[in-house]
């Protein structure tokens, strides 16, 4: 039996690869033919020829954000999961495979998904929440603008900033332009972040109005706000355009009419009615939404009786879902803040980002058989992701033991969080791990790194100790 695929994870760097590895060690093992193509932040690699695609007999699609190319697989049995149940169970996936593949073209719903609505489905194989999926394929095109413009900004002020009572100044011409460059990738996140959701509902046609869409909202002169509505805003523009071009595409239109609409009618139809809508009725609220919630993170960050709670919290939200929706909150909450001036919130969580990576890949180094041989290897692996802000590499040790594993890394998360709110630690980067501290984009280098430490530690020594009794009470 012929087996083709396609991974893609919202970040595309970590388990995008991963879950094609394991699906093609896996599916060998049982003795099928296996070809899998990966979506990560590379691009597309090991594409999928005509070929391999005609004579495959099933197609699985791992991914949490919409794939490119699904309308190659119209007619075949397709079998759509998250990347999730790959890595926690790989033989279970094929296991289930036959009963659950559905040929595309014969259920409700497969022209949406060939417009870029991929069915996402957990571990439980129930549907997750559309809304859900939509946003973080837009937070996965939008993190490497944040990740790039944040380093360009933090090394700039680190190599060349000067304080003044005009605020920091870059006094450097060569370093000048990188701080330029890293504002330009500022300004380009919110309209990809709002351009992607609206592509993730609706295909490629809303991309444009979308993004033009996220200009008018975070243009306070031209709302007539004095501010633009930030993050918040581009979201709610995201989901308008979208399921405005999704209802405009639903329409009986006039085959004659039909080429002009996705570069004329659909992009004049979305900024029109996005402008009016964000002048006339939004722009105000949401822009003194985002006004009340900067000024109450500011208040509760420079208060050391609400910081901590408020490090706790966030850290806590860094840690329990290692890089997914609740992970995402906080981090736009840093990033939201970042834009306001205030990097505190930041601070707290660029520190819990690396705790549950770094200690879950000590722990397997020093655990010994507590852990799986697969474990133990990727060990090392982990910590290199978690050096450098990548938070994800600690879900296969949550899936494998989400009993022992998620309690120590919300724990050490929080207790990271915490400690950087209280040292007053801060980040101009929008980023997490120690790389942050190495580049020199926070206010103290070794209470930064203090932060991260006492997390791990903290994580790390939990973990060991209830597998530990786990094993003696075997």
């Amino acid at each position: 039996m012929k087996i083709i695929g396609v991974t893609k994870c919202p970040t595309g760097i970590a388990h995008t690869y991963m879950a094609a590895e394991r699906l093609e060690i896996t599916g060998e093992k049982l003795g099928y033919e296996m070809h899998i193509e990966t979506q990560g932040s590379q691009g597309t690699e090991n594409m999928l020829t005509a070929r391999q695609i005609a004579e495959a007999d099933y197609v699985i699609i791992a991914a949490d954000v919409a794939i490119e190319g699904i309308e190659r697989f119209r007619g075949k049995k397709i079998y759509r999961i998250s990347i999730k149940p790959v890595l926690k169970d790989t033989r279970q996936v094929f296991l289930d495979m036959e009963a659950k593949a559905e040929k595309m073209g014969e259920t409700a719903g497969d022209d949406e998904k060939e417009a870029g609505e991929t069915s996402l489905f957990s571990s439980s194989g129930k549907e997750q929440s559309a809304v859900l999926h939509q946003l973080m394929n837009g937070a996965s095109y939008m993190i490497p603008f944040v990740v790039v413009g944040g380093l360009f900004i933090s090394l700039s002020q680190a190599f060349a900033g000067e304080s003044s009572s005009n605020g920091l100044l870059i006094n450097s011409v060569f370093w000048n332009k990188m701080h330029q460059i890293g504002l330009l990738a500022f300004e380009l996140m919110y309209p990809i972040l709002a351009g992607f959701i609206a592509v993730s509902i609706s295909g490629r046609a809303a991309l444009a109005p979308a993004m033009l869409g996220a200009m008018i909202a975070t243009n306070g002169e031209l709302l007539g706000t004095g501010e633009g509505t930030g993050f918040l805003g581009c979201i709610v523009v995201g989901y308008l355009v979208g399921y405005l071009v999704k209802g405009i595409n639903s329409m009986k239109i006039p085959k004659s009419i039909k080429p002009m609409m996705p570069i004329f009618v659909i992009p004049f139809l979305g900024v029109s009615v996005t402008a009016l809508v964000f002048i006339c009725i939004l722009g105000g609220p949401i822009a003194f939404a985002m006004r009340s919630l900067n000024g109450l993170l500011v208040y509760l960050s420079e208060n050391v009786t609400t910081a901590i709670p408020l490090g706790i919290v966030l850290g806590a939200m860094i840690g329990v879902d290692m890089g997914g929706p609740i992970n995402k909150v906080a981090f736009f909450f840093g990033v939201a803040s970042i834009a306001e001036g205030n990097l505190q919130i930041m601070g707290i969580a660029s520190a819990a980002i690396g705790v549950a990576p770094l200690s879950m890949g000590l722990a397997a180094l020093v655990g010994g058989k507590m852990f799986t041989k697969e474990e133990r290897g990727a060990g090392v692996y982990t910590i290199f992701m978690g050096m450098i802000g990548i938070s994800e590499g600690a879900i296969p040790f949550a899936l494998s033991d989400p009993k022992h594993v998620l309690p120590a890394v919300i724990i050490g998360s929080a207790v990271s969080g915490a400690a950087a709110a209280f040292l007053g630690v801060t980040s101009a980067a929008p980023h997490g791990g120690p790389i942050i501290g190495f580049i020199g984009a926070t206010n103290h280098v070794m209470l930064y790194f203090f932060c991260i430490v006492l997390g791990v530690l903290v994580s790390t020594t939990i973990v060991l100790l209830t597998k530990s009794r786990q094993r003696e009470g075997k």
